[in-house]
């Protein structure tokens, strides 16, 4: 099914949550709705159960206008942080509970719940209670039950934020298993980066209540539409220098020029941003831009890790790991074309 979002505003008073927000969300995707705590995502996924009345806008199902539906007629899965199971009640009997509501003949609900505990991995858990399972298979037990009732659309507010770190590897993973395998038009709610970008098929990234940009995961990393987004992808962060063009050329805070080719398209004493992905700067290599000072080096596995002074700022470069560098020593500094952006200092909209 087809989400439509138009124009979507949800006011607290005199606080806006969510401001003049516009997405499509495509039939049958996994879609994130990502950003930092407080930027409206939760309060966006309650408007789209119904849970919550939305102040301006409207949103679609399909065609249909569901924005003033109450939760229980739009059709909707919703699995939240806590899991919020019955505790007096069995595994099957909690994923049976929706079915139950609605009148369904009780030999069919439980055909359907066991079915349902099947595709989750947890038919052989149905007689126990929840305080007898762990935190994964609580999980499991929410989805299913979610999704018993055969819903429209799944949404999950943040579902993995209570599992230690190995478990929300497993079950970001068995949440598109579950996902594919259904066939359902999901929305993920998180504010992990890496949840995030390992299954969706597309991540809409909110800041402030307004809307930063709606992209494939590798595309968002690939070309940020403006400084927030750039700045909030990436391990280790993107490293963010300050500067001014100056004879079609980036200098640097602390007198660092960087002779970057697509500064000659900027204005003459324009303020602005250069980021850099720590994969993207070179050093010692053939192409030389600007020139570096060695700090500290970090070997961490397989990857070397480099912090260089540029100017007045430090930044993460990975370096080669059969390479000796010493602190303090001169390097020659390049930069890929890849994962090197300039951004308006102001407004952090994106230059280059």
């Amino acid at each position: 099914m087809k989400v439509t979002i138009q124009n979507l505003t949800k006011c607290f008073g005199a606080t806006t949550a969510v401001n003049d927000f516009s997405a499509v969300i495509e039939s049958g995707e996994l879609i994130a709705l990502l950003g930092p705590s407080g930027c409206g995502k939760s309060t966006m996924l309650n408007m789209i159960s119904g849970i919550l009345p939305v102040t301006n806008g409207k949103i679609f199902f399909d065609d249909e206008d569901v924005t003033e539906l109450s939760p229980e007629k739009r059709g909707v899965g919703l699995v939240f942080q806590n899991y919020a199971l019955y505790p007096h009640m069995t595994v099957l009997e909690n994923i049976c509970f929706p079915l139950e509501i609605k009148k369904v003949k009780k030999e069919e609900r439980v055909a359907r719940a066991k079915e349902m505990a099947k595709l989750v991995h947890v038919e052989t858990l149905l007689d126990r209670k929840p305080s007898q399972l762990s935190g994964g298979q609580q999980q499991r037990v929410a989805i299913a039950r979610a999704l018993v009732k055969h819903p429209r659309i799944l949404l999950l507010d943040e579902p993995l934020s209570n599992l230690d770190a190995r478990l929300r590897i497993e079950m970001r993973e068995e949440i598109r298993r579950i996902q594919q395998e259904t066939g359902i038009t999901t929305i993920f709610v998180t504010h992990d980066q890496e949840e995030a970008m390992s299954i969706s098929d597309h991540i809409i990234l909110m800041k402030d209540g307004f809307l930063q940009q709606i992209a494939r995961p590798q595309e968002l990393y690939d070309e940020p539409a403006n400084c927030f987004v750039a700045d909030f992808l990436g391990t280790p962060p993107i490293n963010k220098t300050y500067g001014v063009v100056k004879n079609g050329q980036i200098v640097l805070e602390g007198d660092c020029v960087v002779a970057l080719e697509a500064a000659k398209k900027l204005d003459e004493g324009r303020q602005i941003i250069l980021s850099m992905r720590a994969e993207a700067i070179v050093v010692n290599g053939s192409d030389r831009l600007t020139e570096g000072i060695i700090d500290e080096v970090y070997v961490m596995g397989k990857e070397v890790l480099a912090y260089v002074q540029l100017g007045s700022r430090r930044v993460r470069a990975y370096v080669e790991a059969d390479k000796e560098y010493n602190k303090g020593e001169k390097v020659n500094i390049g930069l890929k074309k890849r994962g090197v952006f300039v951004f308006d200092k102001e407004t952090g909209e994106r230059l280059v």
